[in-house]
């Protein structure tokens, strides 16, 4: 028990001290497999553009579709504060494209993104959506930036294009 307090003071005192002395952002790919440990606190550092996914498909009648955008947000109610596992997976979905657009950043222009497992798990993801409107087919995904402004549209810059995916 007592060792537990003081792994936990010893927490919070690195806590502490990394909030007075700031540095740069430790960021590395053995620093990927502890995220789901900590915290994300980047995004009360400033307001900026937010990934979004956007998907069409193409079916039998080879005319590719519109861009809907897949923002998974079900409807909140009360017993959802206490169980939620929809709502749990549809935030998970959204933080991986986040985890996308960020991992398209550290690679730097021009470099392929498709080896990344964020990548490949956004594949699924825009599959998976495809898949609620045509059961065989093609789909492709894009991932944009978008900035919203006060008119409340927004400018979006599309990051990356992925290429045709089989369903």
């Amino acid at each position: 028990m007592e060792s537990t307090i003081w792994l936990l003071l010893a927490y919070f005192a690195v806590l502490a001290v990394s909030l007075v002395y700031r540095r740069q952002t430790v960021r590395g790919p053995w620093l990927f497999l502890f995220r789901a440990f900590f915290p994300n606190w980047q995004f009360f550092h400033k307001v900026g553009p937010v990934p979004h996914l956007y998907v069409r498909y193409q079916g039998e009648a080879k005319s590719w579709s519109d861009w809907q955008w897949v923002y998974p947000r079900g409807q909140r109610h009360l017993l959802g504060v206490f169980h939620n596992p929809l709502g749990n997976l549809q935030l998970a979905q959204q933080n991986l494209v986040d985890h996308l657009s960020s991992d398209i950043k550290d690679l730097g222009e021009g470099a392929d993104a498709r080896p990344l497992v964020s990548y490949q798990l956004v594949c699924r993801l825009a599959a998976q959506s495809a898949r609620e409107h045509i059961a065989q087919g093609v789909c492709q995904f894009e991932l944009r930036l978008e900035r919203p402004t006060s008119q409340g549209d927004g400018e979006s810059d599309t990051v990356l294009r992925s290429p045709e995916i089989p369903l």
